[in-house]
């Protein structure tokens, strides 16, 4: 694995690199302003917290992991997911995540590969420093991976985002692409 401090991505990395790695095609998406993301996509998007708590707050519920597929090299942990709403059973997020291990303390390093609970959730309860930057704002045309993710898909396009987690002293924890379902 490179220097990920050095690595810059496509914007729908690590979720193209899980894609490709499965044989599934490209998605066609585009680039949006943040501004041009409808209500309530863009209160769930546009800011610089952490997904996990968003998605609990709008759906009144705890977010668990449902994993689609996951490798590790040792250094990174990937895994694409469908998180859902614990007691509604209801998909509230597809997506992939590449997780820098070393960067992690061992017990995190656990809890993250075990798949029960998202990042977020892990590190906030932790009480870990961390920081998250949007790397970019998405209008992603649903395809038949993201169809059977959610089960189904009510929208002609879905909104997401490209981010990226870093500690506090710059390190990076985790890069993610989160696409939303129909709202």
């Amino acid at each position: 694995m490179a220097n990920l401090s050095n690595f810059s991505p496509d914007l729908l990395y690590p979720l193209s690199f899980i894609r490709r790695a499965r044989g599934i095609p490209k998605l066609s998406f585009e680039e949006v302003d943040p501004q041009e993301i409808p209500d309530p996509y863009y209160s769930l998007l546009v800011h610089e917290g952490d997904m996990t708590s968003r998605l609990e707050a709008f759906h009144e519920d705890e977010i668990k992991v449902r994993k689609l597929s996951s490798s590790s090299d040792g250094k990174a942990y990937f895994r694409e997911v469908v998180l859902h709403a614990e007691n509604a059973q209801k998909a509230t997020e597809y997506g992939a995540i590449e997780i820098t291990l070393q960067n992690l303390e061992e017990e995190l390093r656990t809890a993250v590969i075990e798949a029960q609970r998202p990042l977020g959730a892990i590190l906030n309860e932790a009480r870990i420093p961390y920081s998250s930057a949007p790397r970019a704002f998405l209008k992603i045309v649903p395809d038949n991976a993201i169809v059977d993710a959610f089960g189904s898909v009510e929208a002609d396009y879905l909104y997401g985002r490209s981010n990226e987690i870093t500690s506090y002293n710059g390190d990076i924890i985790a890069r993610i692409v989160e696409i939303l379902p129909s709202l």
